[in-house]
């Protein structure tokens, strides 16, 4: 049906836009549940077959979410639009009016013609012309009446389901996180630039923390959910009146959680070693993982420390016993004074060095757990992953990974290479304790040319224990003791030199400082240089025993015997 001018005056922009409203508050609504969906705490701890089925489900549920939230969308814009041209049409038809009227002429709005007036003045010849001059805008304006009341007409079918809505390309789900890392990176990357921010936006926790997605990316995912966790408890500070203090103290009372506060506390453990990494390096930062309710609330994060998909050389350091999130041992200074003295044994080559406090370690010494494997175990299968990972994000160029790890970090290290399929080019273990499931340095299947380093300190107590025999529980995949010692003839390791100045029965904790021997050699090894350890007179001859495999005799550790020197920097 063709409109008239009487139509066009009856029209309502204001009508209109109660669509509007009407559909965006259900767009908005579909929207805030699909996001909701996938951002569910249990999915952070749950893991498993039951888990990705739940995921899946999840996923399809946030997925016509989605597609309902379009449709709104589509509905809201449609109307928005249909009212902006109604009142652009009622517009021009006033001005039409009130310029026929200056001339002493009328719009009839029955017939949708220019008529004479009870004003007019003007000849027969002058009245023809005028009113073919404004017939002319009237019929311009009628058509496009017309095509506003059809979008209308399509916005209204549109709402009620009578038209479809234009379809939208639907963004794939995301892979389980049990997906090999080569398949999540083709998942990513089949994405639109626009899709990969919805991801992220919409579901940080899972997205920061799956294995092939690059590392840019997951520090946006992870950096956002970490800031949540602390703004949560600040906010309910803010809405009582109290110091964040007072909330972590008694949480139930200002309406969190002890969930609450684990995230919160290991949340800003995370953010200050983001800062103190940056600080003491100039380098960015990233954070790879991050999962604080892990571990019975130790936390499970991994800091890098220049981009690892970008660097032509990178290590990922982990650390030992009593070392954990809550800890505080992402804001030591093992991973930034190695990042440091790297870069300068090296400038030509980027650097990234990974602080990867990604599995349970144990508490002290004095926790039964040191003395057996099963830690080790299931911290080699979380390295194995993270570091596979980073090998298929890395982009193009070369491309160099070292994996060390110091004291129990070491066996766990070992592990990982022996026994779940980690790839990397060398390894460096210090002050090892055992390496369990690698008897000898085949055994960390190193690709060509790679190495197993080892650092000993000669009074270093802890690496007294490798070589004690160890003894399989029945029943269990736990073995007491640690295993082989990497510093002994026979392992196949190249040893540097590691010793400390001054006479110390406990130089398991010097490593890393500045200005060693140790430090310097790891350096050497890390930016790709391990065959300078011989230029540089860093190499050590191996141990033929130890204190404990000989009983009563000093140890035949030619290091013992050598004065420590130090003032080592490139």
């Amino acid at each position: 049906m063709t409109l008239s001018v009487a139509d066009i005056e009856r029209w309502d922009p204001e009508a209109v836009r109660e669509v509007f409203h009407a559909a965006s508050a259900r767009s908005g609504a579909s929207t805030d549940a699909a996001r909701a969906s996938e951002q569910l705490p249990a999915f952070e701890s749950w893991g498993g077959v039951a888990a990705d089925a739940a995921r899946d489900a999840i996923h399809k549920t946030r997925v016509d979410l989605d597609a309902h939230a379009r449709e709104a969308l589509a509905v809201a814009q449609a109307a928005q639009k249909a009212a902006q041209d109604i009142e652009k049409v009622k517009i021009e038809l006033r001005e039409l009016k009130d310029d026929a009227r200056s001339q002493g002429l009328d719009i009839d709005p029955a017939t949708n013609s220019v008529v004479k007036g009870p004003g007019f003045t003007g000849t027969a010849a002058d009245l023809a012309a005028k009113i073919a001059d404004l017939q002319a805008q009237l019929n311009a304006i009628l058509v496009e009446a017309n095509g506003v009341d059809a979008e209308l007409a399509a916005a209204i079918n549109m709402a009620d389901g009578r038209l479809p809505v234009p379809d939208a390309q639907p963004t794939p789900p995301p892979p389980p996180e049990s997906t090999p890392p080569e398949d999540v990176k083709k998942w990513w990357d089949s994405l639109t630039p626009e899709q990969q921010q919805a991801e992220l936006r919409d579901n940080p926790p899972y997205m920061g923390n799956l294995n092939g997605i690059p590392v840019e990316a997951r520090d946006v995912a992870n950096q956002t959910a970490m800031r949540t966790d602390i703004e949560n408890i600040q906010e309910a500070a803010s809405r009582h009146g109290v110091s964040a203090q007072d909330v972590v103290n008694d949480p139930f009372r200002y309406g969190c959680t002890p969930d609450d506060v684990t995230r919160y506390t290991n949340a800003v453990k995370v953010e200050q070693a983001l800062e103190d990494d940056q600080l003491a390096t100039g380098a960015k930062t990233f954070l790879q993982v991050y999962q604080p309710t892990k571990f019975d609330g130790q936390g499970r994060a991994a800091i890098a420390i220049g981009n690892p998909d970008k660097a032509a050389n990178t290590t990922v350091v982990v650390p030992g016993t009593s070392h954990s999130v809550t800890e505080g041992w992402l804001s030591a200074s093992d991973a930034s004074n190695l990042y440091n003295e790297a870069v300068k044994a090296d400038p030509s080559r980027s650097a990234s060095v990974v602080a990867w406090m990604g599995y349970d370690a144990p508490n002290s010494l004095t926790d039964p757990r040191v003395a057996q494997t099963s830690l080790a175990h299931q911290g080699g299968a979380l390295l194995a992953a993270d570091v596979n990972g980073l090998n298929v994000t890395h982009g193009p160029g070369p491309s160099h990974m070292t994996v060390m790890g110091h004291s129990y970090g070491s066996t766990t290290v070992a592990d990982a290479a022996a026994g779940y399929g980690m790839h990397t080019n060398d390894v460096i273990l210090i002050g090892c304790p055992g390496t369990d499931m690698a008897k000898s340095a085949g055994d960390f299947h190193l690709g060509p040319g790679g190495h197993v380093f080892v650092g000993s300190a000669s009074t270093d107590p802890v690496t007294q224990l490798g070589g004690i025999p160890q003894v399989h529980i029945p029943g269990t995949g736990v073995n007491l003791a640690l295993g082989a010692d990497p510093a002994m003839d026979g392992f196949g390791s190249t040893r540097f030199k590691a010793e400390v100045p001054g006479w110390t029965i406990n130089d398991h904790s010097h490593y890393f400082e500045r200005g060693t021997e140790s430090l310097f050699s790891m350096a050497d090894i890390v930016s790709g240089h391990g065959d300078a350890l011989a230029l540089d007179g860093m190499t050590a001859p191996h141990r033929s025993d130890n204190i404990l495999t000989d009983i009563g005799v000093l140890p035949s550790d030619p290091e013992l015997y050598r004065a420590p020197t130090s003032g080592h920097y490139h």
